[in-house]
């Protein structure tokens, strides 16, 4: 019996979801979770299941998730579930190894074709996922330093140069340099508009240090074995064909 388990932190989006295997596939046990932590004690236990998971749910580390999830455990395949249509974002993850990057404002037979095996087709992006970041962006904020990482997070929280530095125990004027720093390398031009668009964002950025390359090399070389394109309102998803296999179609 296949095994489906959907992460999101709304319910009832989580259940008119599973409802499409209900009525798609059978023999397809579908569970649904609001907790990241519940989802990967159900992935450990469920080898090879199919796992659809919101990066903005309870506990999940954000841009890490996909790296997370897959350097773990053993998935058959991973769909990323975007609160908004963001091809940049999709980009990112799929370049992390995931099978699929799909905007819940998305109509629901998309969601039919990426988890049946079916064909997507491509459609105008709105002008949100026009205005998007692209990869690059989202690239530079999973990349920060150890450093740059832990003062987002105190910007976040609207602390102050002097409060960050007695915090971290360094000088003013060091923090300032690591503030033009993450600015720089995220292409923002004041610390305001920085820490608006995060908060916007509403992503964890997680720290990984030394697992990067090697996550990198890894997500690279599934990249360049399975293609993908960039489909749907945002949607980033791999050939069907990738998807097929894992599935046992309704009559």
């Amino acid at each position: 019996m296949h095994t489906v388990i959907i992460g999101d932190p709304h319910p009832a989006f989580s259940r008119a979801l599973a409802s499409i295997y209900s009525n798609e596939c059978h023999g397809v046990n579908v569970l649904v979770t609001k907790s990241f932590s519940e989802l990967q004690t159900w992935v450990e236990l469920h080898p090879s299941a199919v796992v659809l998971v919101n990066p903005r749910m309870k506990g999940a580390p954000g841009l890490s998730t996909a790296s997370t999830l897959l350097e773990t455990y053993e998935i058959s395949s991973l769909v990323m579930l975007l609160e908004q249509d963001n091809p940049g974002l999709s980009e990112y993850f799929i370049a992390r190894g995931a099978t699929a990057a799909v905007p819940k404002t998305a109509d629901f037979s998309v969601f039919k074709a990426v988890l049946t095996g079916g064909t997507v087709e491509v459609t105008t992006e709105s002008e949100d996922a026009q205005n998007a970041f692209g990869i690059d962006f989202y690239e530079g904020l999973a990349n920060l330093t150890r450093r740059q990482a832990t003062i987002l997070t105190y910007l976040k929280e609207g602390k102050l140069n002097k409060q960050i530095a007695h915090e971290l125990g360094i000088s003013e004027a060091t923090v300032k340099h690591h503030v033009s720093a993450l600015l720089s390398t995220l292409g923002f031009y004041s610390r305001s508009q920085l820490v608006a668009m995060i908060n916007e964002l509403g992503i964890n950025v997680d720290y990984r240090g030394g697992n990067r390359k090697a996550a990198r090399a890894k997500t690279n070389s599934r990249r360049v074995a399975n293609g993908y394109k960039i489909a749907g309102a945002g949607a980033g998803v791999t050939p069907a064909s990738a998807l097929q296999p894992t599935y046992v179609a309704a009559p």
